[in-house]
C-alpha cells in the first residue's frame, strides 16, 4: 500500500519512519523503499488485513498513481479500495480470483471498475476491428469472470510492446530465414555390424513473404497507440464478444467526471 497513518495523517513510505501503522488494521507497518519499486508501505507480518487484498505489484502502484492522492486506497467499512473517485470504486486486479469472490466485491461496492492487467488475463485476447467497435475472441478465458455485472476494462499496455518487438524483426516486409541442420545416424553393415555415420549438413534458405502480415501487425499497434484499455461490453461462455478500446487519459476523465455505466 502506498499510505499508512502517522497521528491519524496519510503518510507516504519514508524509510525515517518507524512507528506508521496499517489505517485498516492499526497494526504496525514496514517503509519498502528501494532504487527501483515504487516507495510503499507492508505489514511487519507480510499478511494482508483486508480479505478483499492481494500482494501488490508494481502495476497496481503505477496506477493507483494515476489517481489524486485523496482518492488511493479509500477505506470502506471493513475493506480498502484501490481507488474511489466520485463514488466510483476502481478495483486493479492482477492475479486469479474465484467466482466467489468477485461476486462478494461487486455486491459491496455499489459502483464498481475492474481493470485486470492484460498481462496475466489476455495475452491470447485477439481483437477484430469491426466499424465503431470490436470484436474479440479470448482464447482460455478465466471462465470465473462471466459472473462479473460491472464493467471489465482490460488494460493491454503490454500487448503494444509486444507488437513493437514483432515489428521490429521484419525488414522491408521480408524476414529471411537460414537452418541448419547436422545429425546422426545409425545403420547396418553387411557383416551385421551397426555403424554410426553423420549426415552432412544441410541447409536451408528461404525468404518468407510477410507483407500481410507486417500490415495487420500495424494496423493493430496504431489502434493501440493512442488506446491502452479495452472495455468489454458483451461476453460470452465461448470467450467470444464485442467492445471497444479506450485510452488511459479518457478512462481516469470519465471517473473524474463521475461517470459510471454497469
Amino acid at each position: 500500500m502506498r499510505f499508512a497513518e502517522l497521528n491519524n495523517k496519510r503518510i507516504l513510505a519514508n524509510p525515517l519512519e518507524k512507528n506508521a501503522i496499517c489505517p485498516l488494521c492499526k497494526t504496525n507497518v514496514i517503509a519498502k523503499c528501494g532504487e527501483i519499486k515504487i516507495w510503499h508501505w507492508a505489514h511487519k507480518n507480510n499478511c494482508e488485513c483486508d480479505s478483499f487484498g492481494e500482494p501488490e505489484t508494481e502495476w497496481h502502484l503505477n496506477w493507483k498513481n494515476c489517481f489524486p492522492k485523496e482518492c488511493q486506497e479509500i477505506i470502506i467499512e471493513n475493506h480498502r479500495a484501490d481507488v474511489k473517485i466520485n463514488n466510483i470504486v476502481i478495483e486493479f486486479q492482477n492475479s486469479p480470483i474465484s467466482p466467489e469472490k468477485i461476486k462478494e466485491r461487486e455486491d459491496f461496492y455499489e459502483k464498481l471498475k475492474w481493470v485486470l492487467n492484460g498481462e496475466n488475463f489476455a495475452k491470447n485476447l485477439n481483437l477484430f476491428n469491426h466499424k465503431t467497435y470490436y470484436k474479440f475472441k479470448w482464447k482460455w478465458m478465466p471462465k470465473s469472470w462471466l459472473i462479473s455485472w460491472k464493467p471489465i476494462y482490460i488494460d493491454l499496455s503490454f500487448l503494444k510492446l509486444k507488437l513493437k518487438k514483432e515489428i521490429e524483426k521484419y525488414e522491408n516486409g521480408k524476414k529471411h530465414y537460414c537452418e541448419t541442420i547436422e545429425t546422426s545416424y545409425e545403420w547396418e553393415d553387411d557383416y551385421g555390424n551397426i555403424r554410426e555415420s553423420d549426415f552432412p549438413i544441410h541447409k536451408k534458405h528461404y525468404f518468407e513473404d510477410t507483407e500481410l502480415h507486417l500490415k495487420c501487425l500495424n494496423e493493430k499497434y496504431n489502434d493501440l497507440l493512442s488506446n491502452d484499455l479495452f472495455l468489454i461490453k458483451k461476453l460470452s461462455k465461448s470467450g467470444t464478444g464485442w467492445g471497444r478500446l479506450i485510452s488511459k487519459e479518457k478512462f481516469i476523465m470519465e471517473c473524474e467526471d463521475g461517470y459510471y455505466r454497469d
